[in-house]
């Protein structure tokens, strides 16, 4: 992703408002499911198999990204942000916040190169990174609104946006903001629409 796509996604995310995709008096439990977000089989980098939906998301709060171990620079940048947020969700990551990083290079990441990236950036538990099908993931990517309008750019990886998706599932609750805003900022942005238990 370049410097100019990545200011463009940058200032779209600081224009939108960061608040749930239905306002919170009028949030009752719902979900878009399986259906539309797919039971693709996924494989994280621990080697396990697990169903997209069912599995990892369903009544679940979740962070997700795309990302893949070829991106450098951006892709390592916005690892290293999410590094950050890791630390400032604490106890809540794998207990109340799930974080999905997806590969966009399904062929090349595989279970043990994920593995070996995760080790690098010290991943704890409740952050996985996921592989699977190219199609299936091509399919998520899209539900989970990381296509570019463009279509050119859409099929340059090297032009995806670097944006974390934030929500609930079980309120069919979600924004998007920029994953390499300052983690004090983004982890306000996480508060907003997943607020911690008790909040």
């Amino acid at each position: 992703m370049n410097r100019r796509s990545f200011a463009a996604a940058g200032l779209a995310a600081a224009l939108a408002p960061l608040v749930p995709s239905r306002p919170a008096a009028a949030a009752t439990p719902s979900s878009r499911g399986a259906d539309y977000f797919t039971n693709a089989v996924v494989t994280t980098h621990r080697g396990e198999k697990a169903r997209f939906y069912a599995d990892l998301m369903q009544g679940r709060r979740v962070l997700i990204n795309f990302v893949f171990v070829g991106c450098t620079d951006v892709c390592d940048s916005v690892t290293q942000n999410l590094v950050l947020i890791q630390d400032l969700l604490g106890d809540r990551l794998g207990r109340d916040v799930f974080m999905y990083s997806i590969t966009l290079q399904p062929d090349f990441d595989t279970p043990e190169v994920l593995d070996a990236y995760a080790e690098r950036f010290g991943i704890r538990p409740g952050w996985s990174f996921l592989t699977g099908n190219p199609a299936e993931i091509d399919i998520l990517r899209r539900r989970l609104g990381f296509a570019d309008i463009d279509p050119k750019l859409d099929l340059d990886i090297f032009q995806h946006a670097a944006m974390l998706r934030i929500g609930d599932e079980s309120l069919d609750r979600w924004t998007m903001a920029a994953a390499l805003m300052r983690p004090e900022a983004l982890i306000k942005a996480i508060n907003r629409t997943i607020p911690p238990p008790g909040s």
